[in-house]
């Protein structure tokens, strides 16, 4: 949270604040009103109304990206931004979304536009649609909400990549501002 990549210092926070810092394969333990989180390393079943985030570190972005997996009450959404997916998905993001419940995947390209010979998009830490789906397919999860899209796209394109997606994915779905999930 340093100044060139979050505007607000900290001190313009007035609520009490804990700063963890994770390194990945933590889980965060939220366990209700009152209760600070808790972070730590061990798989033990959570309690009825904990809230666990799991911590995975993904070198599918030339920074390194993290990814999350919320779960509760037998219910799991994986958030994942900033990842560049390999053609068939890299295995260890593969393995972390298995089975969820939704998956919301950075799909900021089309594949088109990723291996454009003129102005190639690879390296820059980004997936594209296509390789968002075949991820999602490939580890099982229920609903996938393409997100992270790219500035240059307008809604006649989203609408087409969500058609496309839909043909490899019924349950796909492209975000746009204010969709509610229920799960």
């Amino acid at each position: 949270m340093e100044p060139r990549f979050f505007p607000v210092d900290l001190s313009a926070l007035t609520a009490r604040t804990k700063i963890y810092s994770l390194r990945g394969g933590e889980r965060v333990r939220l366990g209700g009103p009152g209760t600070l989180p808790r972070v730590d390393r061990r798989t033990h079943a959570p309690s009825a109304e904990e809230v666990v985030v799991l911590v995975h570190k993904s070198l599918a972005h030339p920074s390194g990206v993290f990814l999350y997996r919320v779960s509760y009450r037998q219910k799991s959404i994986v958030y994942a931004t900033d990842i560049e997916q390999k053609r068939d998905g890299n295995p260890d993001a593969v393995e972390f979304f298995r089975g969820a419940d939704l998956l919301i995947h950075d799909a900021q390209y089309l594949e088109a536009e990723y291996l454009s010979r003129s102005s190639s998009r690879r390296g820059w830490g980004h997936s594209t649609a296509e390789r968002a789906v075949r991820v999602a397919r490939k580890a099982g999860v229920k609903r996938l909400i393409l997100f992270h899209h790219d500035p240059d796209h307008d809604d006649r394109t989203l609408k087409r990549i969500e058609r496309l997606s839909k043909r490899l994915l019924p349950s796909t779905r492209v975000a746009y501002e204010g969709l509610e999930i229920k799960l």
